[in-house]
């Protein structure tokens, strides 16, 4: 507890003097740890509160059970668009400290923008990383290495704005190929071969039935996507906002052979048949498809 303790105050105290970790947000408005607002940034702090977490959520998170592994998922919008240039260079670092606490980037993709609408993909995103740590005290340790702080400015200067949620393992709509404690315990990463995309979706439900009715679509998409080559990467919990414009319930990720296969898999009568079930169950949504890349060291 003591060490828990040491390191939420460590990071307080250097988030507070470094501004790089700030809260300020419109107007001094005061919005819920980890939720950032949603007017376009107008100032420099504006522009960091929505790419950086704040103090609040890491006493928020400093709060909680410290148990089993979580990972952080991000969607990451580049500055310029397109260009990870000098996100990478923040990449490079975190990557080592990520590992240097035990932790993993279990996936990376490359945001596919030019699908038409008729996919409901978001193109406000260039890439998608999941981030996986053993608990949550290692993110909490990873904030006070200095070789981490450092490469904080290139985050800042690379990101037009990230959305980052703490995912975990509990109600699972899908036997998925992956856990977040599969991770962690096996030491692997996200499987693909060349030519897959990943749909990576983030779901919030109706609150009358809406997990009800998912569920029963679950039940009718899963063995679809199998036919068409396809699999589950993961089905996990959206535990806690880190830096997000709303609360989200659930996230999934779906693997398919290739952009054209899941065309062909959207366009299919059984799909169509079965979206109605889905549409019925969601408040809303947010899916981003990408190109998974190769990440060194696996």
């Amino acid at each position: 507890m003591k060490t828990i303790m040491a390191i939420k105050t460590g990071i307080l105290t250097t988030a507070l003097s470094l501004i790089m970790i700030s809260n300020i947000g419109h107007a001094n408005e005061a919005l819920p740890a980890g939720i950032s607002s949603k007017l376009p940034a107008t100032n420099f702090a504006e522009h960091v509160a929505k790419i950086n977490a704040s103090p609040a959520f890491f006493a928020a998170l400093a709060q909680q059970k410290d148990e089993g592994p979580v990972i952080n998922l991000n969607l990451l919008r580049y500055r310029p668009r397109g260009d990870s240039t000098r996100y990478d260079m923040y990449g490079a670092a975190a990557g080592k400290e990520i590992a240097g606490v035990g932790g993993d980037i279990v996936f990376h993709g490359k945001a596919l923008n030019d699908m038409p609408s008729v996919y409901s993909m978001s193109n406000e995103w260039d890439g998608v990383a999941f981030a996986l740590y053993p608990r949550r005290s290692a993110y909490l340790q990873l904030q006070t290495a200095s070789d981490y702080q450092l490469a904080i400015p290139d985050r800042v200067a690379g990101t037009y704005a990230r959305m980052l949620y703490v995912l975990s393992d509990g109600k699972s709509f899908y036997a998925a190929e992956n856990t977040v404690e599969g991770f962690h315990a096996n030491g692997t990463r996200v499987n693909f071969e060349e030519g897959n995309v990943v749909v990576s979706e983030f779901l919030k439900f109706k609150a009358d039935g809406g997990e009800e009715s998912y569920k029963q679509y679950a039940s009718v998409f899963a063995p679809l996507l199998e036919a068409a080559g396809g699999g589950v990467v993961l089905s996990a919990v959206a535990e806690m906002p880190i830096v997000s414009e709303q609360y989200w319930d659930h996230f999934v990720a779906f693997r398919f052979p290739s952009v054209k296969a899941m065309q062909d898999f959207y366009h299919s009568d059984d799909f169509q048949e079965a979206n109605a079930l889905r549409l019925e169950s969601l408040d809303d949504s947010l899916a981003v498809l990408s190109e998974p890349e190769v990440i060194p060291g696996g």
